[in-house]
C-alpha cells in the first residue's frame, strides 16, 4: 500500500511589530490579528474590510473591460425585442450564473431563454455539439456564454458567419487564441478590475448590478412598472456558485459569501428553501459549509448525472412546492453520483498505486466508459489521497475526455499547454483543468507529461504536503478566541482562508472517550486550563492518556454554539524536534 507523505509542520513567521500595530489600532488581541497578518491584511482598513464585509465595498464594475459594451448590446438587444440566449456551464458556478443572468432579462420583460448542455445527450463545454442542441429551440440574435471557458474562438467566427452576436463572461484563464468577440473576464491580460479571481457568477454580477443601473437611468422599471431589483437579494446566488467554485475568500469573494450566506439563512429564495429543507439544514446553523458539502454537491450532481437545466428550474422557482419536486429530483441524481463515484474511486486508486510504483511524478489514469460528469471529483480524491498531480480520462468512442487536480505549486494549465499539439482542447485554471484528446493520444500525453513533470517538479520545487500553522497559542487564549465570537468574525472559511490552526505546546490528556467511528472525545488540560477535543480516530492511536503532547488545534466553527469545541489536526511529543518549514 502506497502512503502519502507526512505532512510537514510550518508554523508561518510574522512581523512581530505590524501585528503588534495592528491588534493595538483594532484594540484586538495579538492572536487575532496574527490569523489576519497570515491572511495578508496589514492595516486596519483592510481589517476592516474583511472582519466587516459589506455590499457598499463592491469595486466599480465599469473597471471590468468592456463593461460598458456588454451593457449597451444587452439593452439593445433588449430594446429591440431581440431574443437572448444564455450559455452555461453545468456546474454549480454556471448554473448560477445563469440564474442571476436570466432572472434580470426575465424581470424586464426581455426575449430570454437559457441552455445548459446535457452530458450524455449533448455533450460538455461550448463546441458545435451543443451549440447543434442550444439552436433546435431557434437561433439567438445575441448569445451569452457564462462559465464557459476561453476557447471558443471558432465558435464564435462560426456565429458571426449566421449573424449571431457572442459576449462571453467567464474566469478562467485565457489559453491559446482569445475569441474575437466582446469577453468580461478579470484574468486578461489587459484588465484592470483589482481581483482577479472571481467566480463567474461573481463577474456576471458585476454585469447585472452594471445593468440594473443602466436600466435605471433608461427609465426601464418606470416603463414596466416594476421598482428596481435589490441587489442585496442576489447574493445567495453569488455566494453559492463562489462557494462551490472554490476561489479563494478573500476579497470581493469574502464579501460575497459572507453577505449572501445571511440571505440564504433567511431562505427567501423557494428553490434554495427547498434544498436547505430537504438535506435537514437549521438556518442557524448554515455556514459554508452546509453550501459546501450538502447544497453544491445536489447542485452538481444534477450537472454530472441528469439535466442541469433542472437547476435553474429550482432556482427561479417562484412556488415552494414545485422547488420541492425539483429538490428531490436532484436527491436521485445525488445518489446515483454517489454509486457511482464509489465504484470509480475504487477502480482509479488501484491504478494510481500501480502508476506510484513505477515511481510516475504525474498520474494519469484512463479507462473506458468512466462516467464522464464525476472525473473531477475522482482526480481531486486521488490528488488528496496520494498528493500528486492527477488525470482521469474517461474513453468513449476513441475520444478521452479528462479533468485534472494538481497541488500547490505546480500548473497542470501550464503542463497541458506543453502538450497542446496533440491535444483537441484544454482550458481550466492552474490547480484544476479539463481536457479532449483522441483516445489514442493518450499514451503519448502520458509520456509527455510524465518528462515535463519530471523538470518541474525537481527536489527543490517539488509539492510538500505541509500543515500551516498560524500562530502558537495556549489553552485559554484558544478559549478566550472562542467566548469572544472571533471566530465568527474570521469565517467564512475556505481556500486563502482557511479555518485558523494553532500550536498547543505541553498538553496532557486526561480523559479519552470514543464517540464514534469517526471522531473521540478528549479532555485535555494545559496547566489549570481544561477542556474537550474532538479527535479523529486516525490521530487517535498517538494521543496517550497522560502523556505531555504538542497538538495542533483548529476551532470547530458552529454559529451560534455556546460550547467551545476544538478538532485536533495533528500530534507530536515535545522532544520529537520534527518542525519544519515546507
Amino acid at each position: 500500500m502506497i502512503k502519502p507523505e507526512t505532512k510537514y509542520w510550518n508554523l508561518k513567521e510574522i512581523d512581530t511589530e505590524t501585528v503588534d500595530a495592528l491588534a493595538s489600532d483594532l484594540n484586538e488581541t495579538q492572536l487575532l490579528t496574527s490569523v489576519l497578518y497570515n491572511r495578508g491584511i496589514r492595516t486596519p482598513y483592510q481589517a476592516r474590510r474583511f472582519l466587516q464585509p459589506s455590499l457598499d465595498d463592491l469595486t466599480d464594475s465599469m473597471l471590468l473591460n468592456h463593461m460598458p459594451e456588454a451593457v449597451e448590446r444587452c439593452l439593445r438587444a433588449y430594446e429591440n425585442g431581440e431574443s437572448i440566449l444564455i450559455f452555461g456551464d453545468n456546474d454549480v458556478d454556471g448554473v448560477t450564473s445563469t440564474t442571476l443572468l436570466y432572472q434580470f432579462f426575465e424581470y424586464i420583460g426581455a426575449n430570454v431563454r437559457y441552455f445548459l448542455p446535457r452530458r450524455k445527450e449533448d455533450g460538455h463545454g461550448f463546441n458545435d455539439d451543443t451549440l447543434r442542441a442550444a439552436f433546435q429551440a431557434g437561433k439567438p440574435n445575441l448569445l451569452i456564454t457564462v462559465d464557459c471557458g476561453m476557447s471558443g474562438y471558432k465558435e464564435v467566427e462560426m456565429l458571426k458567419s449566421i449573424d449571431v452576436d457572442t459576449l462571453i463572461v467567464d474566469h478562467h484563464t485565457a489559453m491559446g487564441t482569445v475569441p474575437d468577440t466582446t469577453i468580461l473576464n478579470p484574468k486578461m491580460p489587459d484588465d484592470k478590475f483589482p481581483y482577479k479571481d472571481l467566480a463567474a457568477v461573481g463577474v456576471v454580477f458585476h454585469l447585472v448590478e452594471s445593468l440594473v443601473k443602466a436600466a435605471q437611468s433608461r427609465g426601464i422599471y418606470i416603463k414596466i412598472g416594476k421598482p428596481v431589483p435589490e441587489l442585496h437579494d442576489m447574493l445567495d446566488l453569488v455566494c453559492l456558485g463562489t462557494i462551490a467554485d472554490v476561489v479563494p475568500l478573500l476579497g470581493e469573494n469574502r464579501m460575497f459569501v459572507s453577505v449572501g450566506l445571511d440571505v440564504i439563512r433567511k431562505r427567501k429564495r423557494s428553490g434554495i428553501a427547498a434544498l436547505l429543507s430537504d438535506v435537514g439544514a437549521d438556518e442557524h446553523f448554515i455556514t459554508e459549509r452546509t453550501i459546501c458539502y450538502r447544497l453544491a454537491p445536489r447542485i452538481n450532481a444534477a450537472g454530472r448525472m441528469g439535466d442541469p437545466n433542472e437547476c435553474v428550474q429550482l432556482l427561479t422557482a417562484y412556488e415552494f412546492s414545485t422547488a420541492q419536486t425539483i429538490a428531490q429530483s436532484l436527491e436521485n441524481y445525488n445518489h446515483m453520483r454517489q454509486n457511482a463515484e464509489a465504484t470509480m474511486i475504487n477502480e482509479a486508486t488501484a491504478m494510481a498505486q500501480q502508476q506510484l510504483l513505477e515511481g510516475r511524478k504525474i498520474l494519469v489514469i484512463a479507462k473506458e466508459d468512466w462516467q464522464q460528469g464525476i472525473l473531477g471529483i475522482i482526480s481531486s480524491r486521488i490528488l488528496d489521497k496520494f498528493y500528486k498531480p492527477t488525470v482521469v480520462i474517461s474513453v468513449n468512442d476513441g475520444k478521452g475526455r479528462g479533468s485534472a487536480r494538481s497541488p500547490e505549486g505546480f500548473s497542470i494549465l501550464d503542463a497541458f499547454a506543453s502538450c497542446e499539439d496533440i491535444l483537441d482542447d484544454f482550458g481550466g485554471h492552474h490547480s484544476a483543468a479539463g481536457l479532449n484528446i483522441a483516445a489514442d493520444k493518450i499514451d503519448e500525453l502520458s509520456q509527455r507529461l510524465e518528462k515535463y513533470a519530471a523538470h518541474a517538479l525537481n527536489t527543490t520545487n517539488a509539492p510538500k504536503r505541509s500543515l500551516d500553522i498560524d500562530a502558537e497559542a495556549s489553552l485559554g487564549q484558544l478559549l478566550k478566541l472562542w467566548q469572544n465570537k472571533y471566530l465568527e468574525q474570521l469565517g467564512p472559511f475556505g481556500t486563502a482562508n482557511k479555518e485558523p490552526t494553532f500550536l498547543v505546546r505541553n498538553v496532557r490528556p486526561v480523559l479519552i472517550k470514543r464517540l464514534n467511528h469517526i471522531y473521540a472525545r478528549v479532555k485535555i488540560r494545559q496547566e489549570a486550563i481544561t477542556t474537550n477535543i474532538l479527535v479523529p480516530t486516525g490521530v487517535l492511536p498517538d494521543v496517550v492518556q497522560g502523556m505531555t503532547l504538542d497538538f495542533v488545534l483548529t476551532p470547530k466553527y458552529a454559529p451560534f454554539k455556546d460550547i467551545p469545541e476544538f478538532i485536533l489536526l495533528a500530534v507530536r511529543r515535545p522532544e520529537d524536534d520534527e518542525m519544519r518549514k515546507s
